[in-house]
């Protein structure tokens, strides 16, 4: 039967018209292209490895996290002289006195040499020797920062002690009012360490997901437009229905996989004692996953039209760099930005994605602002979808080349 033969047969039978041209679908299109998606990408050794290299990354960074936890603060001293054993101790006082975690152990050597022996064997982190000035501190290939920071400050006590003893007076009576308190100003604020580290936590994470599921979705679609299998599909359900079955299904796994990679950064803090962090972050990363199921459907509704526009797979490169600069502007100015820029990117759509949960977290904004803040996203992803499904409808059958994105507008459905 010829295109017109069958044209002006779907005009007068409706039932045997392309659902295209009718309007109507199979009941439940979208959830059976939906259900296929996820089947494919849960049988595909790419997704499954960049899954689990992301989780062995941040369960990696975790125990880097506790190694250097478990080292940071601990040192070992060589030292030789009648006084060093004095002069460690009162290191080790000064560093509890302040409230540091410092752990300063001494083995007492016989000599210099025995000394300098023990610190180039590895045998102690730094060695303690009396010289014509005073004390010399020795080291490897540098010198310690935490020896140097403490014994460094007993050397100063215990000079200032003998030479307060010489002129007739006291240690006490020359350091009297020299304490330095502390006074936090905002003691329940997060603190800026917890919020940088979110900061470059949700910012890393929003663009990997990202890139990882553009190039997937553009390429999955330019496949099927290569192999001609989209017109068969084509015949059966309509190309929203296809299209919204690719956005639910890679959404919804783009989901899994941001709650999986957060479930295994709370895990970290909970296994390294670290609960008062992860309590100054939930709210904010409860908001961060809500703003990320927007920004990724919206990113993969932009991916779907460039791989629609694309001719042939050597195409997707050129088609997705647009989208890919996008992400990697969000990224930057998601974890660069400060003050006045942060409080205005938090109302801009897929930036907010960032900062609004980093603003959360650190306490500086009210209730009603990440609410309007969604809004604006939802508006936003409502205007981008539209679009983004025009041209994939549209440049979806088209064959013989690539299209621009103004150009795959141009055309006729």
């Amino acid at each position: 039967m010829s295109t017109s033969v069958r044209d002006a047969e779907a005009r007068t039978n409706p039932a045997t018209a392309h659902p295209a041209q009718t309007g109507a679908r199979p009941v439940g299109a979208w959830r059976i292209v939906t259900a296929r998606e996820i089947a494919v990408k849960l049988r595909d050794r790419g997704f499954l490895v960049s899954t689990l290299v992301t989780l062995a990354l941040i369960v990696g960074a975790i125990g880097l996290q506790v190694y250097l936890a478990s080292t940071a603060g601990k040192v070992t001293i060589a030292a030789t002289g009648t006084r060093s054993t004095q002069i460690v101790r009162q290191a080790q006082a000064l560093a509890d006195r302040a409230d540091q975690d410092v752990t300063i152990k001494f083995h007492q050597e016989s000599s210099q040499e025995a000394v300098e022996s023990a610190v180039t064997s590895g045998k102690a982190d730094a060695g303690l020797v009396p010289s014509a000035e005073g004390w010399l501190l020795v080291g490897d290939t540098g010198i310690d920062d935490t020896a140097a920071t403490w014994l460094g400050a007993a050397v100063q006590n215990t000079a200032m002690a003998d030479n307060a003893s010489n002129a007739g007076t006291s240690l006490g009576t020359l350091t009297k009012d020299s304490a330095l308190g502390h006074k936090l100003l905002s003691p329940e604020s997060t603190p800026e360490s917890v919020v940088r580290m979110a900061t470059f936590f949700f910012g890393f994470l929003f663009y990997l997901a990202a890139v990882m599921l553009g190039v997937a979705l553009a390429t999955s679609i330019v496949e099927e437009k290569q192999n001609r299998i989209v017109e068969i599909i084509a015949s059966s359900i309509r190309l929203r229905d296809l299209l919204i079955g690719k956005i639910v299904g890679h959404t919804m796994l783009a989901l899994v996989q941001m709650a999986a990679f957060s479930a295994a950064g709370a895990i970290g803090l909970i296994a390294t004692g670290h609960h008062d962090v992860l309590s100054q972050i939930t709210v904010g990363l409860s908001w961060f996953l809500a703003y990320y199921l927007v920004g990724i459907a919206v990113l993969a509704c932009v991916f779907a039209a460039a791989g629609a526009i694309a001719g042939r797979s050597e195409d997707i490169q050129s088609t997705t760099t647009p989208v890919n600069m996008v992400a990697a502007l969000v990224l930057i100015a998601g974890i660069t930005a400060s003050g006045t820029a942060q409080t205005v990117l938090s109302y801009v759509p897929l930036t907010s994605t960032i900062t609004m949960p980093i603003r959360i977290i650190g306490g500086d904004v009210s209730w009603w602002e990440p609410i309007v803040s969604m809004l604006i996203s939802l508006f936003a992803a409502a205007g981008v979808v539209g679009l983004s499904e025009r041209i994939y409808r549209r440049a979806l059958m088209q064959t013989g080349g690539k299209l621009s994105f103004r150009q795959a507008l141009k055309l006729t459905d």
